[in-house]
């Protein structure tokens, strides 16, 4: 089914803009004629691009529902609130959507599945979860909570990032001068000269670099979206995550991020009502990790012959001792969806004086690399010069 967006005639000659759901577009102007709708335009709504709804956009979303349902306003009147605050958005069409849907007696989360693209499983299952509860406020209040903490710890990430990959341009770019135009500029001293074999290769890099200076950036820039593509592929992803795992210095880090979003959500999802099983099975989405998802799988199989979960975590070497210990008194207390959020803030803040250290030691790490790199090309073309010999 597409959905179709038409600017609709009024009988006091105003326009009303709405969305209606189709297979086309005969077929939707069908249902509007069987409606006696007046429509002066219809278009296909384009909710297929991803980017029409960002993450902020969603954060947003969950926050604002959560805050009109928490002040007692229905549900949608809530929804018709902020779909008339994001009129003139690309969005609209979507927030339109579900309105409609909700006036027409069809459930929330039903609502959002038909946009699964902006609103995964986890989203919806959580809504559903809060509808069957009838606490959809604290619903939303949760999702809004795991939401905008993902968000925060992507942004710390990018963050820590941002000064290495500052260094490596900067780097790059003194490089490519002292090839480019240092190093040619200098060359007429080192004829006749015997030279060390570090800077022949100096100069056998700079001839070849000016010989084919032409093709060299076009080349690059190719070169590296060919790696951006190869990277961004599934297949390549999860076995860069996996080789990740087994690496010493990001093994803790991977570790801590996984368990922090994983007990998290699960927990969240254990305390709005979702069976452990579904439960298992959404929170395995979040991992981001082929590795640890094969575990969580595993575990999903064993809870289903009724083994306890803290049983089959101390099956696997992936599993910390003390998420297990902590899970075992879990189940003996039948408090295990606290237990499991106690469990995420301990790994959240140990994820977050890991990524500290990890920033504190790669700056001055990049920094060294990227000296010796220079100095190295420099100490190349200066050690001709100290040869008394044959300046005399």
């Amino acid at each position: 089914m597409a959905l179709f967006e038409y600017t609709e005639l009024l009988e006091n000659g105003k326009q009303k803009v709405g969305v209606i759901d189709a297979d086309t577009l005969l077929a939707a102007k069908a249902k509007l004629r069987q409606m006696r709708v007046i429509v002066t335009k219809i278009t296909l709504a384009k909710t297929k691009r991803r980017n029409f709804f960002s993450k902020t956009l969603l954060i947003n979303f969950t926050r604002e529902v959560m805050q009109l349902l928490s002040s007692g306003l229905p549900l949608y009147e809530s929804l018709l609130t902020i779909e008339e605050k994001y009129k003139n958005h690309k969005a609209h069409a979507i927030f339109l959507d579900l309105c409609d849907k909700v006036k027409g007696g069809c459930r929330f989360s039903k609502a959002l599945a038909c946009h699964g693209t902006i609103f995964d499983q986890l989203y919806v299952s959580m809504v559903e979860a809060g509808e069957n509860t009838g606490r959809l406020d604290k619903a939303f209040l949760q999702l809004y909570r795991v939401l905008a903490r993902t968000e925060k710890f992507k942004r710390q990430i990018r963050a820590a990032m941002l000064y290495p990959l500052f260094l490596a341009s900067f780097c790059g770019v003194v490089l490519v001068g002292l090839f480019l135009f240092l190093i040619p500029s200098m060359k007429e001293l080192f004829e006749g000269r015997s030279l060390h074999p570090m800077t022949r290769v100096v100069l056998a890099i700079s001839d070849a670099m000016n010989a084919h200076a032409f093709w060299f950036f076009p080349s690059l820039f190719i070169l590296v979206l060919c790696i951006s593509w190869f990277i961004r592929q599934e297949k390549t992803r999860k076995h860069l995550q996996a080789f990740f795992v087994h690496v010493p210095l990001l093994k803790r880090m991977i570790m801590e991020a996984v368990l922090m979003r994983f007990f998290r959500v699960l927990s969240v999802l254990l305390e709005s009502g979702v069976p452990i099983s579904k439960a298992l099975r959404l929170s395995r989405g979040v991992m981001n990790n082929p590795v640890y998802e094969k575990v969580v799988f595993e575990t999903e199989e064993g809870i289903i012959t009724g083994k306890k979960l803290s049983y089959l975590f101390r099956q696997s070497p992936l599993m910390p001792p003390l998420v297990v210990r902590m899970l075992a008194t879990a189940e003996e207390t039948g408090s295990l969806s606290e237990m499991m959020m106690n469990i995420a803030e301990i790994y959240e803040e140990m994820f977050e004086r890991s990524i500290s250290q990890f920033t504190n030691l790669l700056q001055p790490v990049m920094l060294l690399i990227l000296g010796l790199m220079v100095g190295t090309v420099l100490l190349a073309v200066l050690l001709p010069m100290t040869d008394v010999s044959a300046i005399t």
